[in-house]
C-alpha cells in the first residue's frame, strides 16, 4: 500500500513526488513512457520557480545543466527593440530556459533520493475503486493500492477522465504554437529572455541547456495550416522566422536540430481538481496556452499545494481536505488563467501606432515612468475597464522586471 501514487513523471509529477516523499510518505510514480520524456512546451521560468528549486535543494543541479542565467530581457516589437537588465526584485533576479526532459530528470532524481519509487514504461489502464472512492491503479497484469492517487498526466489526462472530473472552465483554443531547437544562433552580447512581437505573432527565444536554443512561435489559430506547410511540416515555421529581418540575421549560420513541434489544440481550461481518493495537478487540472509562460511555475505551485494538503488526507480523505486543496490551487493557478485570457488576443498594431511603439522602446525611462503613472492613466477609464488594464500593467511589470505598477486609487 502506497500513501500516494502519482500518475505522470513530468515536471508536475516529479516535483510532487519529491515533496511528498520528503514529507515521509510512501510514493510511487508511474509513467507510460521512458523517463525523463520531452514535452511540447515553453521552457522559461523565473524567480518563483528558482526559489522553489532552491528550497527543494536542486537549483545547483539545474544550473549545472549549462542553461545560462538570463539576467537581461530583450523586447523586439515590429522592428523596434529595447533591452535592459532584470531588476533585483528577489535573490533570483534572472530567468532560465531548460528543456522539460532535463528539468524533469533533475526532479525525478530528487524524488528518488527522498525515497519515491519511479516506475517508467508502466501505462496505467484504469483506476481502482471501492464504491465511489479511488483506492489505486491497474496496469497490464499488475495493480497497486494507494490512499491518494494524483493525476499529473497532462491535458488529456486519463486519470481525470476515469475519475469523472468535470470541466469547470473552458475558453477553448485561441492560438497555435510551434517550437524547435537550434544550434549556432547568433547570440546577443549577453544572454537574455527574448520576446519578439511581429504582425500578430509572438516569438520566445532563448539559449537553453545542451548548447541549444529554443525558438517558439505563437500565432493566431487560423494560421496553423500555413505555418504547418511543407512535407516535413516545417517550411511555414522557418519561412516566418526568416521573414523577420532581425531574426533572419540571427539565423544566418544556424541549424535546426529537431523537428518542429506544433500544436493547435491548446485549450484554456481547468477541471474539478479533487474527489474521494484522487487529485489532479499540472495540466491535468489546468491547461493554458504556452504564451502564458506559466506551465513550470504552476507545476511547482501544484506540487507545493499537494505537499501542504495531502499528508492530512492520507489518514482519511475528507470533504474538507479536498476543498482545501481545490481552493488553494484555484488561488495559485486557476484564477490566473481566467484573468489572463484577454492577453492572448494579440492584434498587429495599426500603422499609426508603430511610431509610438518605437518611440517608447527607444526611451527606456518612459516605460518605467508609465508604470509609475498607471493610476493617473486609469483614472479616466470607465470602471468596468480599470480591472483589465490593471492586470495588463501588473503583468507587464512582472514580465519585464519593472517595479510594480501603481494601483488604481479606489477613491
Amino acid at each position: 500500500m502506497y500513501d500516494v501514487i502519482v500518475v505522470g513523471g513530468g515536471v508536475t509529477g516529479a516535483a510532487s513526488a519529491a515533496l511528498l516523499a520528503r514529507e515521509g510518505l510512501r510514493v510511487l510514480v508511474c509513467d507510460r513512457t521512458r523517463l525523463p520524456a520531452p514535452a511540447v512546451s515553453t521552457h522559461f521560468f523565473g524567480p518563483t520557480t528558482l526559489s522553489f528549486l532552491d528550497r527543494l535543494g536542486v537549483l545547483d543541479e539545474v544550473l549545472a545543466t549549462g542553461a545560462p542565467p538570463l539576467r537581461r530581457w530583450h523586447l523586439e516589437v515590429e522592428g523596434g527593440y529595447y533591452g535592459a537588465p532584470m531588476l533585483p526584485r528577489s535573490p533570483y533576479h534572472y530567468n532560465l530556459c531548460v528543456r522539460r526532459e532535463t528539468l524533469s530528470g533533475v526532479l525525478l532524481r530528487a524524488a528518488s533520493r527522498h525515497g519515491a519509487e519511479i516506475r517508467e514504461r508502466s501505462p496505467v489502464r484504469s483506476l481502482r475503486w471501492d464504491g465511489d472512492q479511488v483506492i489505486g491503479i491497474e496496469g497490464a497484469g499488475w495493480s497497486e493500492k494507494a490512499r491518494i492517487v494524483v493525476g499529473a498526466d497532462g491535458r488529456g489526462s486519463a486519470t481525470a477522465r476515469q475519475a469523472g472530473a468535470a470541466t469547470t472552465f473552458d475558453a477553448g483554443a485561441m492560438r497555435c504554437t510551434f517550437h524547435a531547437y537550434w544550434e549556432d544562433v547568433v547570440p546577443l552580447p549577453a544572454p537574455a529572455l527574448e520576446l519578439w512581437h511581429d504582425d500578430g505573432h509572438v516569438l520566445q527565444v532563448g539559449p537553453c541547456d545542451g548548447g541549444r536554443w529554443v525558438i517558439m512561435v505563437s500565432a493566431p489559430l487560423e494560421e496553423y495550416a500555413a505555418l504547418r506547410a511543407g512535407a516535413g511540416g516545417d517550411e511555414g515555421y522557418e519561412r516566418l522566422l526568416r521573414s523577420i529581418p532581425a531574426m533572419a540575421d540571427r539565423l544566418r549560420a544556424a541549424r535546426r536540430v529537431s523537428p518542429v513541434y506544433a500544436s493547435k489544440s491548446l485549450r484554456n481550461f481547468h477541471r474539478e481538481p479533487a474527489g474521494p481518493g484522487w487529485r489532479l495537478a499540472g495540466d491535468a487540472y489546468c491547461h493554458k496556452d504556452p504564451l502564458f509562460g506559466a506551465g513550470i511555475t504552476d507545476a511547482c505551485a501544484a506540487a507545493e499545494t499537494l505537499a501542504a494538503t495531502v499528508p492530512l488526507a492520507v489518514d482519511g480523505d475528507t470533504p474538507q481536505a479536498r476543498e482545501s486543496y481545490a481552493t488553494r490551487l484555484d488561488e495559485r493557478v486557476g484564477r490566473k488563467v481566467r484573468a489572463g485570457l484577454a492577453g492572448l488576443r494579440i492584434d498587429p498594431p495599426e500603422p499609426g501606432q508603430l511610431a509610438w511603439i518605437r518611440g517608447v522602446l527607444a526611451h527606456p525611462g518612459l516605460a518605467l515612468e508609465m508604470t509609475r503613472r498607471c493610476s493617473e492613466l486609469f483614472a479616466g477609464l470607465p470602471e468596468d475597464r480599470r480591472d483589465f488594464w490593471q492586470r495588463v500593467a501588473d503583468g507587464a511589470s512582472e514580465v519585464l522586471g519593472l517595479p510594480p505598477a501603481a494601483s488604481v486609487d479606489p477613491s
